[in-house]
């Protein structure tokens, strides 16, 4: 299920548990609505992490790539620079979880609008019941 994602994150704000499964969570439910307007295609959806689990940097990469995943098999939408974390280096900071937040609402918010405005025919062809 969509959460509205976190927008304003700070230079203090740290990353939780809920804000990565949130993340990993709308990216799932994108791929989800974006099968039913393209042709199929595959994300890695991980578990939940529980409160004393902490997401790693390999873990973080899979977000982007399934971010990347869900912009090649829908539209080019601009989604900003990508970037590769690695173990012991520095993690993900304030201005990419807001790319990456704000890129989630972006396709989110396209991929609502194209499923509205999917023409529908007001009668039934062919007109038999099975």
């Amino acid at each position: 299920m969509w959460q509205e994602p976190k927008l304003n994150w700070k230079k203090v704000d740290p990353i939780n548990i809920e804000d990565y499964n949130r993340i990993k969570n709308n990216l799932a439910e994108l791929r989800e609505t974006a099968i039913r307007l393209y042709p199929e295609f595959s994300i890695t959806v991980n578990p939940d992490k529980a409160r004393s689990d902490y997401p790693y940097a390999d873990e973080i990469n899979q977000l982007e790539d399934n971010l990347e995943a869900i912009r090649i098999h829908t539209y080019p939408f601009t989604t900003g620079q990508r970037r590769t974390y690695y173990d012991n280096q520095p993690y993900i900071d304030w201005q990419e979880l807001n790319r990456l937040e704000s890129a989630t609402l972006l396709i989110h918010d396209n991929l609502q609008g194209q499923a509205e405005g999917k023409r529908r025919l007001s009668f039934r062809l062919g007109g038999l019941r099975l």
